[in-house]
Parts: structure tokens; C-alpha cells; sequence
């Protein structure tokens, strides 16, 4: 089954948009009427089949149907259809197998929590395991399926364990709680995760077009995977974020997507340098999902054999912790790497456990095992409050999970990683948004600032010092011609240099020493220059311009890619603010798609064309995204209409900066 949905990008007519249930398996004309009663759907009619003509077309492209493919309609029990809908009147195929539309009455989900007992129920299988989920207006999705065994009592500050395999069904309609955390989604105080909190929260979510039968499965003719990796600095987070809602993005992209929970702050990354209480617990759930996901995404309609992993911010940074990852060198796990705001957060097991064991000394002591057992056996809430204190988390060099810090491994090129195709990039002024509002608009002293950035670690004292000695930063009203960058205000200035010192410096230098060792079966960087803030992450209201204003100037702040990749404004409300919001996430979709599919970015014009996505034709008329290397260092700067092929910005602010980076240190005493 397939869901027959056309995704133009435009959120705001999602739910009046006409949707269908195309089944290829040939039925009679009997057969086909009780398949679609069966999903309390019925016969499409011949007079609607026009409105699927684009899908009928993709249809064609793939291989699947011919161009005088006939199918059943409600129209007639012995005349078949066109999928033009003409019904060959002059012909009797009462007994003919064709394939055949139902209709598709499934409401679109466009809220954080609708109520889903009104959502159809469709069944997958895959290696014995029925999995049940629901039927929606764009794609199937399935909710809250175990990926792990839960990492609770003697489980807790271990690596996470293989799911229960011998269980024959899982009920996948409804997501399971997000990991114990702090933030946004502690709790539903912010609208985001009404589905709660618990220490047993390692859960995935899979959301598809396609739903292979049984008797027809072939993994590798299944649609790319996309794996999600969601950010919030290694402490916030979820898979069920809505942000993240995977129809739109399956629905558009031909792809099926899997979000999932791993654990974070103190339950995924507490490091005691004991040889009991290793770390990366965080870094073995990603494993297990993706364990996962090779086992059993096929009978989602997924390709085992062909997986994205991609993520954003900690996530991104994620991407980097697994493609440098020595314990699954060799599994295959995943081909392609989508690295959104990305860098390195990695540290020795000695630097960890000092940040770690000032809080845990006074609760459990001892030798090492006596100290897990006491850890192990304490409330979940008071690890978790140790957790709301200032705790830098890391990544661990154990030489199991991680065997040097990032830079290091990708400086020894692709035999000592798992190499994957490429996909890097960042926002412009990332820093707007993660500052929250420890800077503010109306500041008038550079040195305040400074100070302030130093304070927030994004940058240390050395750097703030260079900022000041290299006459790049000059903050006037005035045009200099000394080769420095000119800001209009402190603020201004202050956001470009957080985002310089605490993402795009540090980011990019992997991307160059990554270029210069060849670590990547290819390799594509990328800049935004547009940008959608999220709904509830835009402080003084800078990370977008009003409705119908684009020529406001604002900030492409950190996370503000988010929507553009998953297409999800319409589960916020949020408004349309210029058509070129429609075609600017068409093409973020249709790129990030073509990626997964073939590990390059450019779209084949002839699926464009099958699919009528006329916009991203539009996108890549007289563009072609060049690949990153050593030698022609090219990158894609973003932006509809007007996508250009650049070099990497800011690179002599990144000289200032990056003499002065340090591996993460100890915390002073």
C-alpha cells in the first residue's frame, strides 16, 4: 500500500489536499472492493483519479506501473480505468487482477496531540513481529516502538541492550515518554511532550509512504531511511518532538523516517574513569536504534542497505561521534551523513569524571562497583537533579565507542572510520538563538560582550583577547575599506563572533581536515541563507521577518533549519510568510532526499519532472551543487530563488579563532 498524497510544500492546504490508497498487489474487481472495505476504505472513483495524475506519473518513473496501466474503480465492477480515469467501456475485465485506489477518509495530524483513536489501524510485519500503527493523511506512521531492552535498575549505566525479539506484537500508536531531562520537554509545560517523562523512554517512531505486502518484501528495492538524531545540547530533547514529525518529509521525499529517543545528561554520559561507569551509554543507544532499523525497517518499505543518518546541532555532532565510531567499524549500518550546525563534543574519561564526580562523591562512594551498585539503586530524580547543575557532558575516549578526539580520526582518512557520503553545513548567525537572552539588542559595549561570550563558553579568554588585537570585528554605522568585517551594532557583532567561536569555526575545521585526508566517499557543505525560527525558540523576536515583509532584516539563527527540513510549521500554526517559504523547503526536502537516495545532493531533473516539483526544477536552473574538496573547496550558499555556488565564509575570523581552540580541560578547582 501506498499513500497517494501530492506534497507541494504548501502547509496551509495539507488537510483539503486529496488522498488516496494505491494498492499494486492485482486484484479482481471483488478482490479489490473487500481489500478497501477491509481498511474501512472504499473504491476510489473513476472521476477522481485526475487529481493523482502527478502520482500516477512518479509511478511510472519507479517502474511500477505502465503508461496504459488500467485499475479498478467504484465506477464500474467490469470496466477498469486509465489512471486518467477514462473507463474502457468497451471491455469486460470482471475477472482481470489490476491494481486499484481506495479511498483515504484518515484526518492530517496537525496538531502536537491529536486525539489518534481516530486514525485508522494498518498492520506491518518484519521478522515475525507485527507492528501496529495508524494511518494518517499523508503517510503511515508508527508510534513509540521498543528499540532496547529498558535501561532501568541494573540495566542503568549500561550499554543498552538488544530489544526483546521474541515478542510477536507491538502496539505502535501511541509515542512513548521522552528521557528524564530538563527544558522544554520536562514535562508539557510547553506544549511539546504530552506524552511525559521516564527513565524507560528508548522508543522509536517510524513514519512511511509505503507499506510492502508481506509475500512481496525485497529490502533492497525499499525507499531510502532517513534516521533522525534530534539535538538540545545532550541534555533536552525527544523523538516525538513534533518538530521532527516525519510525514511531510516522508510524504515529499519518498523516504521513510525514523525518529527515536537516546538517553541524555547524566543517565547517557555520566563518566567516572573507574572502569565501571564508562560513559557513551547516550552513543549505544544510537547504535541499538540503527541495529534496529537494519533488522526490521523493511517491512516498513525501507532499504536496509541504503540509511541516512542525519541530525542537527548535538545531534550533527552525533553524526560525527558515529561515523568516527571504531565499535561498529564494519556493520554497515549506515551509508550517508547529513551533519546540520555540527561540531566535536569529545573529551578524555579523565576530564569527564572531574566535571561528574564532585556531585557523586557525596551520594555513593567506595570502591567502583560498590559506587555503581549505589547508582544503580538511587531515585532516578536525584541523578536527575544532579543534572541541573553546571555539568559539562561528553562524548568519552574509551577506545570502544570513540578512540580519539574527532579531528584526529578524520585526520587519519577513511580506512580508520566508517567513510560515508557527506553532507555538512550551517545557519549564519547561529548564536542569536542559542544566547538566548544573555546578550541583548540595545548593548553598547564590545568588551561587555566579549566578556559575556566568554562567560557562556563560546569563546575562551585567548580568543576574546584575539577578537579584540585583529581589527576584524569593527562595530560603526560607517564604511571602512581595511578588510574587516563591519557590524552595525555591539549585538550585531557579538552573535557573528558566538556563532564564529562556539559552532562554525570548530565545525568547519572538521569539514577541512575531513576534505584534506579524503575521509568521505564524498562530500557537500552547504550554507542557509534563509532561515524559519522555531515557534517557541526566537528570543526578541529576530530569527524571522513578518508576513509578507522579506526584505526585514533577521537573523538565520540556530535550529531555524528545522522546519525547512522536516516541513512541519503546519503542527505550530505557522503562517506562510512569502511563497518563496514553500519553494526554499521544497528544495531542502527534494535535496535532502536526493541525498539519501544517492549520497548527491542535486536532484535528478527527471524525477522532478515525474513528480511535477516544478519549484526545485525552478531551484536548479543554472545551479549544480559542486562537491567539497581540498583542491575546489565549493560550497552551496542557499537560497530561493538564487542558490550560488561560494566559498566557505568567514574563514579569516576562524584564523583569529581557532590558534586558541583546547581539548576540553578539567574543571578549575
Amino acid at each position: 500500500m501506498t499513500v497517494f498524497f501530492g506534497n507541494d510544500g504548501n502547509w496551509t492546504s495539507h488537510a483539503s489536499k486529496p488522498s488516496a490508497i494505491f494498492v499494486n498487489a492485482p486484484l479482481t474487481y471483488a478482490e479489490a472492493t473487500a481489500a478497501c472495505a477491509a481498511q474501512d476504505e472504499t473504491l476510489l472513483s473513476c472521476a477522481e483519479y485526475v487529481e493523482f495524475a502527478n502520482l500516477f506519473s512518479y509511478q511510472q518513473y519507479l517502474g511500477r506501473i505502465t503508461p496504459d496501466q488500467l485499475l479498478w474503480s467504484s465506477c464500474s465492477p467490469s470496466s477498469p480505468t486509465s489512471w486518467r480515469g477514462v473507463v474502457q467501456s468497451n471491455t469486460n475485465f470482471s475477472s482481470s487482477l489490476l491494481p486499484f485506489l481506495c479511498t483515504n477518509s484518515a484526518p492530517l495530524a496537525d496538531t502536537v496531540d491529536p486525539d489518534y483513536s481516530r486514525f485508522p489501524r494498518v498492520n506491518a510485519s518484519s521478522n515475525g513481529t507485527t507492528f501496529e500503527g495508524m494511518r494518517d493523511h499523508m503517510a503511515f506512521r508508527f508510534a513509540g516502538i521498543p528499540f532496547a531492552q529498558p535501561p532501568t535498575g541494573d540495566l542503568r549505566f549500561q550499554p543498552a541492550q538488544s530489544w526483546n525479539q521474541s515478542m510477536l506484537f507491538v502496539n505502535a500508536t501511541k509515542y512513548g515518554p521522552a528521557c528524564l531531562q530538563f527544558g522544554y520537554f520536562d514535562g508539557n509545560s510547553y506544549g511539546l511532550n504530552p506524552w511525559g517523562n521516564s527513565e524507560d523512554c528508548l522508543y522509536l517512531n517510524v513514519y512511511t509512504p509505503h507499506l510492502p505486502s508481506p509475500d512481496s518484501l525485497n529490502p533492497d528495492n525499499g525507499k531510502p531511511v532517513m534516521v533522525w538524531i534530534y539535538g538540545g545540547g545532550d541534555t533536552q530533547g525527544s523523538g516525538a518532538d513534533a518538530t521532527f514529525d516525519g510525514a511531510s518529509l516522508a510524504s515529499r521525499s519518498d523516504v521513510v523516517v525514523v525518529t527515536f529517543n537516546y538517553r541524555i545528561n547524566i543517565f547517557g554520559l555520566l563518566a567516572l574513569d573507574d572502569d565501571e561507569i564508562n560513559g557513551n551509554y547516550m552513543m549505544t543507544d544510537k547504535i541499538q536504534a540503527l541495529r534496529w532499523v537494519r533488522q526490521y525497517i523493511a517491512g516498513f518499505g525501507g532499504n536496509p542497505n541504503n540509511v541516512t543518518i542525519f541530525g542537527q546541532s548535538a545531534g550533527a555532532s552525533s553524526v560525527n561521534d558515529l561515523i568516527t565510531c571504531p565499535a561498529i567499524m564494519g556493520e554497515n549500518l549506515f551509508q550517508n551523513g547529513i551533519v546540520q550546525s555540527g561540531k566535536s563534543n569529545v573529551a578524555t574519561a579523565a576530564v569527564a569524571a572531574a566535571y561528574a564526580l564532585p556531585y557523586i562523591e557525596p551520594l555513593c562512594n567506595g570502591t567502583a562497583a560498590h559506587r555503581a551498585s549505589c547508582l544503580r539503586a538511587l531515585p532516578a530524580e536525584t541523578l536527575l537533579d544532579i543534572s541541573n547543575n553546571s555539568i559539562s557532558w561528553y562524548t568519552v575516549i574509551d577506545g570502544r565507542y570513540s578512540a580519539d578526539y574527532t579531528q584526529a580520526r578524520y585526520g587519519l582518512g577513511a580506512r580508520y572510520i566508517n567513510s560515508v557520503n557527506v553532507l555538512a553545513g550551517n545557519m549564519l548567525e547561529e548564536f542569536q538563538s542559542l544566547a538566548t537572552t544573555s546578550l541583548w539588542p540595545s548593548m553598547t559595549n564590545f568588551s561587555e560582550a566579549l566578556g559575556i561570550l566568554v562567560r557562556d563558553a563560546a569563546l575562551n579568554e585567548a580568543q576574546a583577547a584575539a577578537v579584540l588585537n585583529s581589527g576584524l570585528y569593527t562595530v560603526t554605522n560607517n564604511t571602512v575599506y581595511n578588510g574587516s568585517t563591519t557590524y552595525p551594532s555591539v549585538y550585531n557583532a557579538s552573535v557573528h563572533i558566538g556563532t564564529e567561536g562556539q559552532l562554525y569555526c570548530d565545525g568547519t575545521l572538521l569539514q577541512w581536515i575531513a576534505a584534506a585526508s579524503w575521509a568521505f566517499k564524498s562530500h557537500w557543505f552547504y550554507i542557509h541563507n534563509r532561515g524559519y525560527a522555531l515557534s517557541y525558540y526566537d528570543f526578541y523576536d529576530l530569527c524571522t521577518f513578518p508576513v509578507g515583509e522579506p526584505d526585514t532584516p533577521y537573523y538565520r539563527c540556530h535550529s531555524s533549519d528545522l522546519y525547512e527540513v522536516f516541513g512541519t510549521y503546519y503542527l505550530f500554526d505557522q503562517p506562510v510568510r512569502v511563497p518563496e517559504d514553500i519553494y526554499y523547503t521544497n528544495a531542502i526536502q527534494d535535496m535532502w532526499g536526493a541525498f539519501a537516495r544517492t549520497g548527491d545532493p542535486n536532484v535528478d531533473p527527471a524525477y522532478l519532472a515525474a513528480r511535477s516539483y516544478d519549484s526545485t526544477m525552478e531551484f536548479f536552473l543554472g545551479f549544480e551543487w559542486p562537491r567539497f574538496t581540498i583542491t575546489r573547496p565549493s560550497v552551496a550558499s542557499l537560497q530561493f530563488p538564487g542558490p550560488k555556488v561560494s566559498t566557505l565564509p568567514y574563514q579569516d575570523h576562524c584564523e583569529v579563532l581557532l590558534p586558541y581552540v583546547v581539548n576540553p580541560t578539567a574543571p578549575a578547582a
